[in-house]
């Protein structure tokens, strides 16, 4: 049985700007795969930095990203521009 109130906060808590991302949340939204957020993405200039938190046992978490910090950059690359600069791109008619 699915717990429809838990899976509400769920999703709830995500859609959140301030909610932290893991890589499949991230890949959802970029519509790529988890290992390539984190093996592609997340290494390229100009995208957010991840955010590492520390357990109690004083591990460090996997790597997590703020969503209005991926939705700011998705917004930059709306049109294949980023601020890192780069070749012009010709545009497609």
């Amino acid at each position: 049985m699915i717990d429809v109130e838990a899976l509400a906060r769920e999703i709830a808590c995500r859609m959140s700007p301030d909610a932290l991302l893991d890589a499949e949340d991230v890949a959802a939204m970029l519509k790529v795969t988890p290992r390539y957020v984190t093996e592609q993405y997340a290494g390229a200039p100009g995208f957010p930095g991840a955010i590492r938190l520390t357990g109690p046992d004083g591990r460090r978490s996997k790597p997590r990203w703020q969503r209005s910090d991926i939705a700011q950059w998705i917004s930059s690359h709306r049109n294949g521009a980023s601020k890192a600069g780069g070749r012009p791109r010709k545009p497609i008619f």
